[in-house]
């Protein structure tokens, strides 16, 4: 493991699309906001004139995105639009604007569960899954702070809440996968509502949603002290699983089932989170060993070069529960689902994602270091 190595992939990842594809699609999201964030906290004009040819190819000449379908509610759609807030500060194009309208208003009449969460899908009823806080949320709290007269993130602020009373187990401090508010789901626990496992990816989602909410809630007359107090207790728990090499497995409580594996995406999404809070000061300084430690850890285990090109392994390819749309396969939410009938990847943007969030953070640490 080598910075010439990170920085090669860093520089690798974003020339070829062969490892990603050319589409709106929440993992190019998460991807084009790794770049800006090299952006901007370096100013080199290459990342951003990467983001912003990635987006404006989704257009077409009337200035709309084919890909959005706002008759679907589908809380994945609305992760990528966060990326056109930065390039219409700075374009000011109004068809960014216009996007940004079209989901925010799509925000306002998305189906919810009875207390109050956005719906992970229209065809996911009354579920609530930790990738949506990281989907939906970011964005509806930019949105309000650009535009809005009325500043209120009630409602944000809340869902995260609920997210705490249902996914949270007290007993292993853990938040879980998903819940399904209405507790008809075969997956769910009939009594709590909660799927049956602590996915390392899920509770990486939630806590970038939780960093990047409250450092887009800096300077707002907010009480966000729920949130860093929710951000400190999820970070506290995960932390008696972090393995000796600084990695979490794939399902965070059960290393010691042979199936189970240290996975990179979940790992990376931690690292990121943990670092870029302890900069903020949403956590104390102690903090930042752990997550630098779940950073080097996983360039020590799955960071390689082949023939030239640099290639991060150890990364879920996916992961969902219930019946996938698109195959009709069944995920059972079971430990083996996760585990064995998920492939494991290379160079995905699941785990390139938040390696350029996390390699980003450490970047910034070195430079304040010197």
């Amino acid at each position: 493991m080598t910075d010439t190595q990170m920085n090669l992939l860093v520089e690798q990842y974003m020339k070829t699309d062969k490892w990603y594809s050319s589409r709106w699609h929440y993992i190019e999201g998460c991807i084009l906001k790794g770049y800006l964030d090299f952006y901007e906290s370096t100013s080199d004009q290459k990342y951003y004139d990467f983001v912003k040819d990635f987006i404006d190819r989704q257009f077409n000449e009337e200035q709309n995105i084919p890909a959005i379908n706002l008759k679907s509610y589908n809380i994945d759609q609305i992760r990528m639009a966060s990326i056109l807030y930065p390039l219409y500060k700075k374009e000011k194009d109004p068809k960014y604007k216009k996007i940004l309208d079209q989901l925010y208003d799509q925000l306002k009449i998305y189906p919810r569960t009875a207390s109050g969460n956005f719906w992970h899908k229209e065809n996911y009823p009354n579920q609530v899954w930790l990738d949506g806080l990281y989907m939906g949320q970011p964005f509806y709290a930019q949105y309000i702070k650009e535009f809005e007269d009325e500043k209120d993130y009630s409602d944000i602020i809340n869902q995260f809440l609920n997210v705490r009373k249902f996914a949270f187990n007290e007993n292993n401090q853990l938040y879980y996968h998903a819940y399904d508010e209405s507790r008809k789901m075969f997956w769910c626990d009939k009594e709590t509502g909660r799927s049956p496992h602590v996915w390392g990816r899920g509770v990486g989602w939630f806590l970038m949603a939780l960093v990047d909410m409250l450092e887009i809630l800096e300077g707002e007359e907010v009480n966000s002290q729920p949130l860093k107090e929710l951000l400190e207790e999820a970070v506290k728990g995960m932390l008696p699983y972090q393995d000796n090499s600084g990695m979490w497995y794939q399902i965070v409580d059960k290393a010691e089932r042979p199936e189970n594996y240290l996975e990179t995406t979940g790992t990376l999404m931690c690292a990121y989170a943990i670092l870029k809070a302890v900069r903020l000061g949403y956590l104390l300084e102690e903090y930042r060993t752990y997550g630098q430690a779940a950073f080097n850890g996983t360039m020590t285990k799955y960071l390689r070069v082949e023939k030239g090109e640099v290639r991060l392994g150890g990364i879920c390819r996916s992961a969902g529960l219930g019946k996938k749309p698109e195959t009709g396969v069944i995920r059972d939410g079971s430990f083996l689902y996760y585990t064995t009938q998920e492939k494991i990847v290379e160079n995905n943007g699941h785990g390139v994602a938040p390696f350029l969030m996390a390699y980003n953070e450490i970047q910034i640490l070195k430079k304040v270091s010197v």
